[in-house]
């Protein structure tokens, strides 16, 4: 069962924490500090009521050596009126009073005594009282007044640990808020920042992101590349149409859509034909198989250039296709870099030349187990499969990387104008 504090903000529940933590140790002083005041105490009046009644032996120790006892309670009383001792006895060796001076004052007066010894003899005791009242009520404003300031030290460290815990809060709701899903639910009254920075991550699609294991490494395995191929079909009508100015911001919005968009899926972006790009996906350089980071990588393209498109009056059509490549696109060290790309390049610009409104698969690049584990592929022309749709997971990561393209590119876009 969920406790009360739990149901608090957390610039509440630390500061609270903090100062009950604070409050425990500085009452934990405060019982150490009275345990020793007291023993201390205790000593002190011991030694000074042992050290009045051996006092009170030595002075009339002469007048009951003759017997006077007159003498006796005469020294008595003026003890009594001299000292802090409210009453003074003293007895004989068989227990019997031979004399009293003081009266007796308050309950939980402390008692002292001392032998009254003539020559080598003990000839009786004196038996003395003394009123502790004003120690013990000075210690108790003394302990009053350290638990009073253990009260406000607390207070103190509850102000600072609010401030602290606000900026702390403040800094998990902002990151919460970044890691919202478009068409997230507004959060639930009487939930801690924890708990709905947790349920914001729980609804993120991680188990896309989790990286899987691509086997041992081989030559077959590091060669082994899937293309993605954009024919860029609206540029090619706008090459002689547009002024250099506009040409130029047209082809750069369209590179940063292409850039943003391979950056998301680890692909690299080169020129593979006139009107033409190509992005390269190798195996093991990120999460997921290639095949699917193409194809997802495709549709986030048409995702996000369909919705500029609506607000532009020029036209973002493109053709798709991804195929695979067996040999990949080789380095700069090669003679002819790319050259075993063209057969391939050739197959997909021929399938985006007859069909720009969807993505198409070639059939061995469809056969990826990762891709059919995650979208939905329907025939389309021989040799191909078009895109239809992507699982729930893959979808939802589609929408959250549109959204966040989109805000980047339009905000790009603001700042330009």
């Amino acid at each position: 069962m969920k406790s009360p504090l739990g149901n608090l903000s957390l610039t509440l529940q630390l500061p609270l924490a903090a100062a009950a933590l604070s409050l425990a140790v500085a009452l934990a002083l405060v019982t150490l500090a009275a345990t020793s005041s007291r023993y201390l105490l205790e000593t002190q009046q011991a030694d000074y009521g042992n050290a009045l009644a051996q006092q009170i032996a030595r002075r009339i120790s002469t007048a009951l050596e003759t017997g006077d006892l007159l003498s006796v309670a005469a020294s008595l009383q003026r003890f009594v009126e001299s000292s802090p001792a409210t009453v003074v006895e003293i007895y004989d060796v068989e227990g019997q009073a031979l004399g009293r001076a003081g009266s007796d004052g308050r309950p939980g007066e402390a008692h002292y005594e001392a032998p009254v010894r003539i020559g080598p003899d003990i000839a009786g005791r004196v038996r003395i009282a003394l009123d502790t009242g004003s120690a013990r009520e000075s210690r108790q404003r003394f302990l009053l007044s350290l638990s009073a300031l253990a009260v406000v030290l607390s207070l103190l460290v509850f102000l600072l640990a609010r401030y602290g815990a606000a900026r702390l809060v403040g800094r998990i709701a902002g990151a919460a808020e970044r890691l919202a899903l478009d068409g997230a639910r507004p959060p639930a009254a009487g939930i801690s920042e924890l708990e709905l920075l947790e349920s914001r991550v729980e609804a993120l699609p991680l188990e896309l992101l989790r990286p899987r294991d691509a086997g041992a490494p081989s030559g077959e395995h590091y060669r082994t590349n899937t293309v993605l191929y954009l024919h860029l079909a609206s540029l090619a009508g706008y090459v002689d149409t547009l002024n250099e100015r506009n040409l130029h911001r047209y082809t750069d919005r369209l590179h940063r859509i292409i850039y943003a968009a391979a950056a998301c899926y680890g692909g690299k972006l080169q020129v593979a034909r006139p009107f033409g790009l190509a992005l390269c996906f190798a195996e093991g350089e990120g999460t997921g198989s290639a095949t699917l980071r193409a194809v997802a990588c495709a549709a986030l393209v048409r995702e996000v250039a369909g919705t500029l498109e609506a607000g532009m009056s020029l036209s973002l059509s493109m053709g798709m296709a991804v195929g695979r490549s067996e040999l990949g696109p080789g380095d700069a060290a090669d003679i002819y870099p790319g050259l075993y790309l063209q057969g391939v390049l050739d197959e997909l610009r021929d399938a985006c030349l007859h069909d720009r409104e969807h993505v198409l698969v070639t059939e061995d690049a469809a056969a990826d187990g990762d891709l059919a584990a995650h979208a939905e592929l329907r025939p389309e022309k021989p040799g191909f499969k078009r895109l239809a749709g992507f699982a729930d997971t893959q979808q939802r990561l589609l929408e959250r990387q549109s959204a966040l393209l989109l805000a980047r590119l339009r905000g790009r876009r603001e700042a330009a104008a």
